[in-house]
């Protein structure tokens, strides 16, 4: 299965060795496709205006990862020939919602943060917020403790750009305040490429004075926001049982998967709908159940053999 190698820097010791150093995380299609699907932006929030169309954008992520990935025959993620290809301009724009995707996956899987979500997405709330800054973070989140995490996520198509990292972790602390509490984290990360491979930089940054400002987004806001387009799509989805639970689930075929949300996820429990203690995998690793009660299973056309060749090589 796919390899995320990752450095951690400037943590706590309280949070353990899998947040000091180098480290590398082992993961399934199926949870890539996850995290890519799932991290809150602007586009997947308000297409959902358009009924089934939301399925273009599920279908447009998930292609994004499989035009652009492969593994190598150690399992790490690199580069396709496509990705290689492509323009400079092209290029930035893949990097970044790699970025946005790795970032999803490591606090999910490191920081049990399994809920993220991009500020454009509450725009019309922030203006004078958004309006009077250009320094501000990428994403809000939740852990499943319930407290706030803040995250500036930058994608390098090359090597690590510690520049880049750095402004990463000052946009992060611009945030003082979500709805009155106080973030517990406030984390800058890069994705980068290092010889073809991709690797992950997460610093905790320091608290710093800088330009601050409030973000008042309740709770049920957010999980409005990040539950809505998977429960306007799969309202009428098929029910089938995995892990225990019940879901409810479609299929699609143009990119050979299929998505699925926990049935009680269907009544709201937008307060805070903390249920899993942890993510879990089937054997194969075709089947991922993430703790925000989303799965992916993937097909045949993401099995380790195919993602092993150049896209276009694939069957």
């Amino acid at each position: 299965m796919p390899r995320i190698d990752y450095n951690a820097r400037n943590f706590s010791t309280q949070y353990g060795t899998n947040l000091s150093g180098q480290n590398t995380l082992v993961i399934s299609w199926a949870e890539l496709i996850w995290a890519a699907i799932s991290v809150g932006r602007a586009e997947l929030f308000h297409i959902i205006r358009h009924g089934r169309y939301s399925i273009f954008e599920i279908s447009y992520r998930t292609s994004i990862l499989f035009a652009n990935l492969c593994e190598d025959c150690n399992g790490h993620l690199i580069r396709s020939s496509a990705y290689v290809g492509l323009d400079p301009s092209e290029k930035s724009a893949i990097s970044y919602f790699l970025g946005l995707t790795m970032t999803k996956v490591f606090c999910a899987r490191i920081l049990t943060i399994p809920w993220l979500m991009h500020l454009d997405v509450y725009r019309e709330i922030l203006q004078p917020e958004l309006r009077n800054t250009r320094s501000r973070p990428d994403l809000i989140g939740k852990n499943n403790q319930g407290e706030w995490v803040v995250l500036e996520s930058k994608g390098r198509t090359n090597g690590f750009d510690r520049r880049a990292l750095q402004r990463a972790k000052e946009q992060a602390q611009q945030v003082q305040t979500i709805s009155g509490e106080i973030p517990t984290l406030r984390i800058g990360l890069q994705v980068h490429f290092e010889r073809g491979i991709l690797h992950l930089e997460v610093d905790d940054p320091n608290p710093k004075k800088g330009q601050e400002f409030e973000i008042p987004i309740p709770n049920e806001k957010f999980f409005d926001g990040y539950y809505r387009p998977f429960r306007k799509w799969l309202s009428d989805g098929e029910t089938a049982s995995f892990f225990n639970t019940q879901y409810r689930q479609s299929r699609i075929s143009s990119t050979d998967i299929s998505v699925g949300l926990a049935d009680f996820l269907f009544e709201g429990h937008d307060d805070f709908p903390n249920w899993k203690s942890d993510s879990l995998v089937s054997e194969d690793g075709n089947t991922f159940a993430a703790r925000d009660g989303l799965l992916v299973t993937t097909g045949p056309l993401w099995s380790r053999k195919n993602m092993l060749l150049e896209p276009q090589e694939r069957v």
